[in-house]
């Protein structure tokens, strides 16, 4: 069997997920995959009719995922891969539900190490009785471009500006539904309630949400706090976890992968990675970035596409769209309260 990826976008996005294609068969020698078939961003798909296994990669804009699933759905393709967020409104998740393919959702983030192993100890009770999530996911893009209008008074072309194509939103779609998921595949629940307060100072276009402050509410009295944010002046990619329960709390950061550290009463330990199954399967600290999240979620649904086993609905441990829905359906109606 031929898998045949069709990968629609041109952009970063784009180009992460043709790195992650290009790893494939070197980590799954049994897979085959044909060259990347690459479409532009409003192109219409194209028949896959008599194609071995054609593979739908979505990395457009925000505002066009939800159609172009639909569309990947109705062309005949066996299964999609999306960047996120899959929806950017109420409207679009219901379209979605109707969806019967599998489709894959690229929040690789909870597919790295870290947060894997943390979610195993949650499991199987190690840290006892789960009692809130802290997450903080700040950038500083929206500062770094709100300094730079300041000097020449000239905003730059972006297609972020657009609503059409941004979904309305920014941080709370861009940053902000990597965070929700995360949250709730820790606390193992996809729905939940809650309040969620934006801010849109230094915002390039007024849509454009710079820092987001949530507090989501799950079951058991669980909560989970997060500040995101693109406004912080002098940020990387700062993501960061901390995992606070009865017997002990675990603290993950993105900057630092492969190392969690444990909290028991006033003393901590620092746990370091020994496996390498996951992602690019390379050793602890030589990993390749946020690209393990992609490349983890990425073979799996190709293996799972090649041994013919993949179902729409099937329970497994990376983020399908299913599951997204409703993570999505509860995280817009946060703001409404």
């Amino acid at each position: 069997m031929i898998l045949t990826p069709y990968c629609l976008g041109s952009g970063k996005a784009s180009e992460a997920i043709q790195k992650s294609l290009a790893w494939i068969p070197i980590l799954n020698p049994g897979l085959t995959l044909a060259p990347t078939r690459q479409l532009r961003r409003n192109e219409a798909l194209p028949s896959v009719k008599g194609i071995d296994t054609p593979i739908l990669f979505i990395a457009n804009p925000h505002g066009l995922h939800a159609r172009a699933i639909l569309e990947g759905a109705r062309s005949g393709f066996q299964a999609i891969v999306t960047e996120k967020p899959a929806a950017v409104s109420p409207d679009e998740i219901r379209e979605l539900k109707a969806v019967s393919i599998p489709v894959a959702v690229l929040h690789g983030y909870r597919c790295l190490w870290g947060l894997q192993t943390i979610r195993k100890m949650l499991d199987a009770g190690e840290l006892g009785e789960l009692i809130t999530l802290e997450g903080r996911y700040w950038q500083s893009s929206a500062a770094k471009r709100a300094l730079e209008r300041s000097a020449s008074g000239k905003p730059r072309d972006s297609w972020k500006n657009d609503p059409r194509l941004s979904g309305g939103f920014d941080t709370f779609l861009d940053l902000g539904t990597h965070w929700a998921d995360t949250a709730a595949w820790l606390m193992n629940e996809t729905r939940f309630t809650g309040t969620t307060w934006l801010s849109f100072q230094n915002a390039e276009a007024p849509h454009r949400d710079t820092h987001v402050q949530t507090v989501l509410h799950f079951s058991g009295d669980r909560r989970a706090f997060g500040s995101i944010s693109k406004t912080a002046h002098g940020s990387g990619n700062a993501l960061e976890w901390n995992v606070i329960g009865t017997r002990a709390s675990a603290s993950w950061s993105f900057s630092n992968p492969d190392e969690i550290i444990l909290g028991r009463g006033n003393t901590k330990t620092v746990i370091v990675r020994q496996e390498n199954h996951l992602g690019s399967r390379q050793a602890a600290f030589h990993g390749v970035g946020w690209l393990e999240g992609y490349l983890e979620i990425i073979q799996s649904i190709v293996r799972e596409v090649s041994a013919g086993t993949v179902q729409a609905s099937a329970s497994t441990d990376y983020p399908r769209l299913s599951h997204n829905l409703e993570v999505l359906e509860s995280w817009f109606k946060t703001l409404s309260t």
